[in-house]
């Protein structure tokens, strides 16, 4: 699949997300403000990637662009440290092929059913049976996060925040999302409110580290996050690597 191709397919997906605001809202199941927030989020969106078609259509399929590549690994590397959210879904009776919305806990007890054998549809189905539930909107946010679903990923995040307007995860992640959409400042903003409610969360400091180095070109302040982020025991070796990278890079100006 050429490039072109894969971001046709990207728009076309932000134009369905578009067409399920308003049904959402009339559901009950998204508040206006946020479908007001995510719109304004899906129609900047449509418009970059409709930039972006534009150029590949006028140039030879030359692969990712690098830029994206190092953002992407970067993504990689800060789910290493992420904070895990752990959900027990109980399941009673449950038929081949039936969705998983029997009742739910955030206790973690053994026994449980494994999220990873849980699809994003039964997930789903848990959510619309039990809007309330932040653990597992933020599990499966995580989840479309990682597979670089970002537009699904976006508007559980801002569901979670509504909920929980201190959830570093979502906070954290909106950030990293709009700095890839090219909002440094907005970017900013959130990793930061991240970081006030949760000091030395890992992927907070390697996003705003970024987003300083390559967004806002505040070269001294990335290199602050990421001495900090070095200080942290524990650190996965691949983290670290990365980190002292991008330091040393910082440091060169």
């Amino acid at each position: 699949m050429s490039n072109a191709d894969v971001i046709r397919d990207q728009i076309e997906q932000v134009e369905a997300d578009l067409s399920d605001l308003d049904v959402e809202v009339g559901a009950g199941n998204l508040s206006p403000d946020i479908a007001a927030e995510l719109r304004m989020t899906y129609r900047t969106e449509r418009h970059r990637l409709r930039e972006e078609l534009a150029t590949a259509q006028q140039q030879p399929d030359a692969g990712p662009d690098r830029r994206r590549m190092m953002w992407g690994a970067g993504l990689t590397l800060g789910a290493l440290a992420a904070i895990t959210v752990f959900m027990l879904m109980v399941v009673d009776d449950r038929e081949p092929g039936e969705l998983a919305t029997g009742g739910i806990t955030s206790d973690v007890a053994s026994g449980g059913l494994d999220l990873d054998a849980v699809t994003n549809e039964e997930m789903e189905a848990v959510i619309a049976d039990n809007p309330n539930v932040a653990g597992m909107r933020a599990a499966l946010a995580r989840r479309y996060f990682e597979a670089g679903e970002f537009s699904n990923a976006l508007g559980h995040y801002l569901v979670v925040l509504e909920q929980d307007p201190g959830h570093a995860e979502a906070l954290a992640t909106v950030g990293w999302m709009s700095f890839l959409s090219q909002e440094p400042e907005l970017a900013e903003s959130y990793v930061g409110r991240a970081l006030e409610v949760a000091p030395g969360y890992p992927d907070a400091l390697w996003y705003v580290a970024n987003i300083r180095l390559f967004g806002t070109g505040d070269a001294e302040g990335a290199g602050v996050a990421l001495q900090e982020l070095l200080e942290i025991e524990g650190l996965p070796d691949d983290l670290r690597i990365e980190a002292e990278s991008l330091l040393e890079q910082a440091r060169s100006g």
